[in-house]
């Protein structure tokens, strides 16, 4: 499953409790609209490629202090493709060595990412002896979006609705895949995605709304029940556990650099709710971390509820289906 960026599900958590300002407005329309894209482009190649072939999202590798984010690489045959998605609007010429959209020269070459993440993959190939041939694909992802290219570029760039007929003829034209190992070669080169260097801690003049967020109305207002709580803006009903550990981890995504203290969580959800409730939550889904020191704390992901918890989806879905037991 693709994430979202770290960037991204801070945004996302950060809005529901405070006024983003325009730089985080356009960060995060930037972030989820390359986001949809990449899941567009992800459905696109499952349905072709009918999960056949070899293909790795989201990597983030680092070599020679070089540190790159490739959005898929797939094997088809004895080639790999590297494919950079683009969800772009408006109208873009390359000719001349450069970039225009509408018109207008721009300060970047779009293959700029590309052919950086192409070099040092090819690099670190052959550091390894891995011998394979690693082609350039360029793939825009809005409907709207024009392309005139107008000179040999070295990368094959396609709309997303040409990309599945084109990915379609490569699995049909191809013969079965070579035994190369570039999957287990890039593993020692992986590292995390890319996060910001400081959290919301360094915000020292804004406020955040404290409690807990209906995720069907974002709204704060519950009327309480032993079990669940019920929105009172839209009716909507969660399990009170699944309610206090979802808000756990948006507390962890926007204070990521910091662990988990019952006294900070307790701030954060606001004075009408149980901390007695809150510290047996924790014990129960989160690891705790043995300092020296007399606060007692616990592990922070800092990654939304939906992630840092994907291995414990079937235990919430039984909550979900039983809100009402003994109510």
């Amino acid at each position: 499953m693709r994430k979202k960026s770290f960037d991204q599900q801070y945004l996302e958590t950060l809005s529901k409790r405070t006024s983003l300002n325009i730089r985080e407005q356009k960060q995060l329309q930037s972030c989820q609209k390359g986001f949809e894209g990449e899941c567009r482009t992800d459905e696109v190649t499952v349905q072709v490629t009918k999960g056949l072939f070899l293909c790795l999202d989201d990597v983030n590798l680092v070599f020679d202090d070089q540190r790159i984010q490739i959005d898929k690489l797939l094997q088809i045959g004895n080639r790999l493709y590297l494919i950079d998605i683009k969800n772009y609007h408006g109208h873009y010429t390359f000719h001349d060595r450069t970039w225009y959209c509408n018109g207008k020269p721009l300060t970047h070459s779009i293959f700029g990412q590309i052919d950086r993440a192409h070099d040092i993959l090819a690099r670190i190939f052959a550091e390894n002896h891995v011998n394979i041939e690693i082609i350039k694909v360029l793939v825009f992802t809005d409907y709207e979006v024009e392309l005139d290219i107008q000179e040999e570029t070295g990368v094959v760039v396609k709309y997303l609705w040409d990309f599945c007929g084109w990915l379609q003829k490569l699995c049909t034209e191809s013969g079965q895949r070579g035994s190369i190992p570039w999957k287990e070669c890039l593993e020692s080169y992986t590292v995390t995605p890319y996060r910001p260097v400081t959290d919301f801690s360094s915000e020292m003049t804004r406020k955040l709304t404290s409690g807990i967020i209906c995720p069907n109305c974002n709204g704060f207002e519950w009327q309480q029940h032993r079990y669940y709580l019920c929105c009172q803006h839209c009716g909507y009903c969660e399990p009170k556990e699944t309610a206090y550990v979802r808000t756990i981890c948006e507390y962890g995504t926007l204070f990521f650099k910091k662990t988990l203290k019952i006294g900070e969580l307790m701030k954060f959800l606001g004075q009408n709710y149980s901390r007695s409730y809150l510290e047996r939550v924790l014990l129960k889904h989160f690891q705790s971390l043995k300092f020296k020191s007399k606060q007692f704390c616990y592990q922070n992901n800092g990654i939304e509820f939906e992630y840092w918890f994907s291995d414990r989806k079937k235990y919430f879905d039984k909550l979900q289906k039983r809100i009402h037991w003994g109510s």
